[in-house]
């Protein structure tokens, strides 16, 4: 199946519609041309004829005048009229009074003169001359030209142009089409193969059976095929192979991931109920001590409050050590409470910087694997803020609709710029056990705009199922 081409894009309109253009434009420009030389020719011609017959006519008029010789006059007029552009000729004495009028198309009033027959409005070339005798003036001579005629042969001649400049297009198009089509059909038969090839067929080869530039294409692009099409199965199966050991990868880091809480839960449970029952008996025997040799022996009551400041700092140390690998209160009390002792522990760690926690929905009986993936989120945000960010505010908010549960923590930190590679392992373990319980992670930021973190799980029903 082929790809269509748009009609404007394809080649061979744009060849057939631009010798086409071109050919029109010129062939318009010529016929208007011939029609202006036309046109001026046949205006010029009656003029020039208009000025001889009146300048004519006044002078052979003059000697009837002088003799007062009107029946003479008439004849004489009489065969001048039947010129078929002559429409009429008036006679007035050297009084302004009509002496003798000719033509079906005499005007009652004095016409205007007209200087030009181009400038004419009403179609007749109305001119006057001046009837002289020795140089005495005898009267005057009123003559109008018919423009019907020129009017004709020049719309004849616009016809005759146009005429031919139609047929000439229309062959220009014929030949056009034949050589356009017969230049861009294997040209199409490429664009066609190409158009294959990206849609991966790689089994298709253009005829090679002529001897020139475009035969000399398709043998290049034959063989541009055959090597595109080795070269793809190879990186298919590259790309198989890397999917494979990518999933793979993939499923040894969330087994990591897994393996490394429980190994934390178990680490915590243990320093809890073994070193922490120690520290508390050695506590116990410490005040003992110190009771027993408060009145006998001041150096053995002063060791015994040692032991006791020892052992209750060795407590504490090994109390923040079972928070940070596994806080208890997130088993006792939940996600929530967890969420809020965290917070307000790294607030009183960070007082410079304002930390905010919202919520909403039910967030009740998320399961034990989201629980502890929401948590090492906000803890591994928490510890980025502090090292990097420099920011002023924090605001860490949980939503659940009933359909997706929604985690994001903003600040108005440093940012970074995402288009630069980010080395830091903590937002690869985030976006990992994101994956692993089938949410989405994503970051947005840019310099001096902060960071803004979202992982959101959709269908949590059928999430926690399987855990």
């Amino acid at each position: 199946m082929y790809r269509s081409t748009s009609l404007l894009r394809s080649l061979r309109f744009r060849l057939i519609a631009s010798v086409v253009s071109i050919e029109v434009i010129m062939l318009s420009l010529l016929v208007w041309n011939n029609i202006s030389i036309i046109q001026t020719t046949h205006t010029d011609r009656l003029r020039d004829t208009a000025s001889s017959m009146i300048q004519q006519i006044a002078n052979t008029l003059g000697s009837y005048m002088v003799a007062v010789d009107y029946a003479s006059l008439d004849d004489y007029l009489s065969n001048i009229i039947n010129y078929k552009e002559l429409s009429y000729i008036v006679v007035i004495d050297r009084d302004g009074n009509t002496v003798t009028a000719h033509g079906k198309a005499s005007p009652k009033a004095r016409p205007t003169i007209d200087s030009h027959p181009a400038q004419v409005t009403d179609g007749v070339f109305d001119i006057a001359e001046d009837i002289k005798v020795a140089g005495q003036p005898m009267g005057r001579v009123l003559t109008g030209f018919s423009l019907s005629n020129m009017e004709d042969a020049i719309n004849k001649s616009r016809t005759r142009g146009i005429t031919i400049a139609s047929i000439e297009i229309i062959l220009t198009v014929v030949a056009t089409v034949l050589i356009g089509l017969g230049f861009t059909r294997r040209l199409g038969m490429l664009s066609n193969a190409a158009t294959q090839v990206e849609m991966g067929n790689y089994s298709v080869t253009l005829p090679t059976d002529t001897n020139d530039e475009v035969a000399t294409t398709a043998a290049a692009f034959n063989r541009m095929v055959t090597e595109v099409s080795s070269r793809t199965r190879q990186l298919e199966q590259e790309e198989s192979r890397s999917r494979k050991l990518l999933a793979e990868n993939r499923q040894l880091i969330h087994t990591s991931l897994e393996v490394q809480e429980e190994e934390r839960k178990h680490m915590a449970r243990e320093l809890h109920d073994e070193l922490g029952q120690c520290l508390t008996a050695i506590q116990a025997d410490a005040e003992l001590i110190r009771d027993l040799s408060h009145d006998t022996d001041k150096k053995i009551e002063t060791s015994a409050v040692a032991i006791m400041d020892v052992s209750s700092h060795v407590y504490d140390v090994v109390h923040s050590m079972m928070h940070r690998l596994r806080p208890s209160i997130l088993d006792n009390l939940g996600l929530i409470e967890a969420l809020k002792d965290e917070v307000d522990a790294w607030s009183a760690r960070h007082p410079e910087t304002r930390c905010t926690f919202e919520q909403s929905g039910e967030l009740l009986d998320l399961g034990e694997r989201t629980n502890i993936t929401l948590y090492r989120v906000v803890q591994e945000c928490l510890t980025n803020i502090s090292k990097h960010a420099n920011s002023n505010e924090v605001i860490i908010a949980l939503h659940n609709d009933g359909r997706v549960l929604t985690l994001s923590i903003d600040d108005d930190g440093v940012g970074v710029d995402l288009d630069t590679r980010l080395s830091g392992l903590g937002l690869i373990g985030m976006r990992e056990r994101a994956d692993a319980i089938g949410g989405h992670f994503e970051i947005n930021s840019a310099p001096d705009k902060g960071m803004h973190i979202r992982l959101t799980i959709e269908q949590m029903a059928k999430t926690e199922h399987h855990e």
